[in-house]
Order: C-alpha cells, then sequence, then structure tokens
C-alpha cells in the first residue's frame, strides 16, 4: 500500500508552492493539476493548498488499501461505481487513527474489487463500535473536496461523449456514483448558542500579557529570541484579530513602524493591510533590532519576520507549540486559549468598541459590517461576523433577558400587595 505527503518548497518567484506525493516522492498528475488550475491559479492560500491536497491525499490512500488504481478509474468512462463512491465517502468521514486501523486490516483481507453494497457496507474490518468518526464539519468537507475533484475529472471525460438530449436536466445528466457520494455528505447542524466558541473575557487576557511578557517572571519560554519573538506574535494576533496562517507570513518589510501597520500578503481569502498598536510597533522594532537582524544575513535572506533562532521560517504548528506551551507551562490559560480565540477575541471587542461610541460617533450596521469584514479579510457581504459576535449577542440577549424577568417580577409583588 502506497503512503501519499505533502511536499512544500519555495518556487523561483519566492511563492510558496505544495504537492501531493507518493512514497517514492513522485508527484501525483490530477490532484496536483486540479488543485493549480481550481485553487493556486484563483489565489488560494498556500494552507488552503495543502489542506485541499491533504482531502485528496485520503481519497488515494483509500483506493491503494483497495487495490483500485483510482488515476485509472476516475480517467476512464466507466468512472466509479455507487459502491465505490460509498465506500470512499464512509473512509472519508473516519478520524485519522480508524482510518490507519482499517487500512492495516485491508493489506491483507481486502479484496481487490468492491461488487454489491452489502460489501461496502460490512467491507470494514472493524466494527462500527471499534471506528470512530471525525467531526459532521470535517466530514463534510472532505466529501465537498473530493466530490468537486471527481466532477472536475468526470467533465473531463464528458468533453468526449454526446451531450445530454436536449431537454434533459441537469440533475439527471449528473453521474449517479457523483450523486450518490454528495448524498452522504453529512448535515451540520446550528450550534447551541451555549457552546460556541468564544473570545476570550477581560481577566484571561490581562493574565496572557502578563504571561507574554518578555520581562515577566511568569513567562513559560526559553531564550530571550523567542520571548520577544513570541511576544510580538501575540501581539499582532490580538491588535488585528489575523490569523496565524496569515501571521507567519509576514515580512519584515511589511510592517510600517512610522505607520502602525502590517500588510498580509498571504491570505486564505483576501490580501489586506491592517493596523497595529503603537505599542506593538515598538515591540516589533525592539525585536527586530535587537534579536531578528543579529541572525547571519543568509539564513534570514528570506525576509520572513518570524522565525527560529537560526533563521528558519516557522511552520503554521509552531504558532500552535506558542499557545499550546503558554497553556501547559502556566496553567492558568483555559484550554481553549489558542490563535484563532485571539481572532474571536478581537471580534468581540470591536463590537464592544462599537456598542460603547457615542450616538453620535456610532457607525451604521452597513458601516460596521464593512470595517469588520475589511479588517478581518472576509468579502462584502460574508455572514462571517455574524458567526465571531455570538458572544457579544449572547452577552445583550441575556441582559435584555435579565432586565425584562426583573421587571416581571417587580410586577407580580405589586399585584400580590
Amino acid at each position: 500500500m502506497q503512503a501519499f505527503s505533502i511536499r512544500s518548497f519555495t518556487a523561483s518567484d519566492g511563492a510558496e508552492m505544495a504537492v501531493l506525493v507518493d512514497d517514492q516522492g513522485s508527484p501525483l498528475f490530477l490532484p496536483n493539476v486540479y488543485a493549480t488550475f481550481s485553487y493556486r491559479n484563483v489565489g488560494s492560500s498556500p494552507e488552503t493548498i495543502k489542506k485541499v491536497l491533504r482531502t485528496l491525499g485520503m481519497a488515494y490512500l483509500w483506493a491503494s488499501a483497495r487495490k483500485l488504481d483510482l488515476h485509472a478509474a476516475i480517467s476512464s468512462e466507466a468512472f466509479l461505481s455507487i459502491e465505490q463512491c460509498e465506500d470512499l465517502a464512509l473512509f472519508l468521514r473516519l478520524d485519522r487513527a480508524s482510518q490507519d486501523r482499517e487500512l492495516a486490516m485491508s493489506l491483507e483481507e481486502l479484496p481487490s474489487r468492491v461488487v454489491r453494497l452489502e460489501q461496502v457496507r460490512g467491507g470494514f474490518h472493524h466494527r462500527a463500535l471499534e471506528l470512530t468518526s471525525c467531526s459532521a464539519e470535517e466530514g463534510a468537507y472532505r466529501i465537498r473536496t473530493v466530490a468537486a475533484f471527481l466532477e472536475f475529472q468526470l467533465a473531463k471525460i464528458e468533453q468526449g461523449l454526446a451531450r445530454p438530449a436536449p431537454g434533459a436536466s441537469r440533475e439527471k445528466a449528473v453521474h449517479p456514483s457523483i450523486r450518490r457520494f454528495k448524498a452522504l455528505i453529512p448535515r451540520v447542524g446550528s450550534a447551541d448558542d451555549s457552546d460556541a466558541l468564544e473570545g476570550m473575557d477581560g481577566v484571561t487576557m490581562a493574565m496572557a500579557d502578563e504571561i507574554f511578557d518578555p520581562t515577566s517572571e511568569r513567562n513559560p519560554f526559553s531564550t530571550d529570541f523567542i520571548k520577544y519573538r513570541n511576544h510580538l506574535a501575540y501581539r499582532m494576533l490580538c491588535d488585528n484579530g489575523m490569523r496565524r496562517s496569515e501571521l507567519r507570513f509576514v515580512r519584515v518589510e511589511d510592517v510600517s513602524y512610522a505607520r502602525n501597520r502590517v500588510r498580509i500578503r498571504v491570505s486564505k481569502t483576501q490580501a489586506r493591510t491592517v493596523p497595529i498598536s503603537s505599542k506593538t510597533a515598538l515591540v516589533f522594532h525592539n525585536f527586530v533590532l535587537e534579536h531578528w537582524s543579529k541572525i547571519p544575513a543568509r539564513q534570514r535572506a528570506h525576509g520572513y519576520l518570524f522565525t527560529t533562532e537560526e533563521g528558519r521560517h516557522i511552520c503554521a504548528d509552531t504558532v500552535n507549540l506558542i499557545f499550546r506551551t503558554a497553556r501547559k507551562k502556566t496553567r492558568e490559560l483555559p484550554k481553549d486559549f489558542t490563535p484563532h480565540a485571539l481572532r474571536r477575541t478581537w471580534n468581540d471587542r470591536f463590537s464592544a468598541k462599537i456598542d460603547n461610541a457615542p450616538p453620535e460617533k456610532r457607525v451604521s450596521k452597513e458601516e460596521e459590517e464593512q470595517i469588520r469584514n475589511r479588517i478581518e479579510g472576509w468579502k462584502n457581504g460574508s455572514e462571517m461576523g455574524a458567526r465571531y459576535s455570538r458572544r457579544t449577542i449572547r452577552v445583550k440577549a441575556d441582559q435584555i433577558a435579565e432586565e425584562l424577568a426583573n421587571e416581571i417580577a417587580a410586577g407580580r409583588k405589586k399585584d400580590d400587595e
């Protein structure tokens, strides 16, 4: 059985590239062509492309375990059967541990071809109770991603086939295997507001400010370089709610110390320039002058601001590690204190800022939405702002409901007198 992985490299024009390769290091033609046409050529971020390729790698892993040449199958008119698509969808719904267990068993026992639906449903070697699924959101993403890839390949095949008869509906023209595959996308129910992930409260943020302060005795990081680098990363995430993937691609030249601005050049949504505080600008200036500039010039020639002490560009998990270390070693920060939690926190603070403004200075709802979308990198009309404002909405709702309850109680008391 083959193994598949993502290989990253920097192109001659400085752009970060990612390709899906097999265990011999050879790129897989169809997934990489698809990622280029459908993602890279329309400006998707490297992190988005990696996630897509990683998902397509799962489909190829499934095919390898089933002794199926996926390249040949989806390049032929025969395509995939309904049973095979159902089997693939079930595999994509599993978490990685269950996938690994199933693949290990498949090496010895699985027949080379799925023939009947009953075989598919009973084809997994572990009982259903032993297999665990990923979240509904993740499962839906995986199936949608692979479905789009299959539709892309099918469209290329159908270019050489006869067109559907005049008057045939679009639904009937869809390949039945893909229609069945997409029918298995799990439904993602709306989350209860009480369970929604929210930003950090003021007490937690005050504690985090102290923990990340390089001069604090509570700072858990080892060397001065790491302390000051992590402090700068924390402050930038707090100041404008940028994403983890956006932070790590900031170059020194992207930060304007004089104007208190940072340019986000690599984004999963939209590149933009956002503000930072004058204090963060000073932290940036001191870090570059006292630490980053002392890395040998050849090792920091890439220009990225956030590096190791040796000058290597940090990876996405390094940003996660910063927050894991802060949580683990201090034991005072909640388990949901993560890089993305600061994005939610910024949105909470932005909502509070708007609400606390005097009436004559308060912007309209339309302007508020436009400002939020521009800072966070969302397109106009995006509904993401509402998702990130759940804490503010819940607090307002609770406050109004409590006031109403007190008024009702007071009214009943008067009636009883």
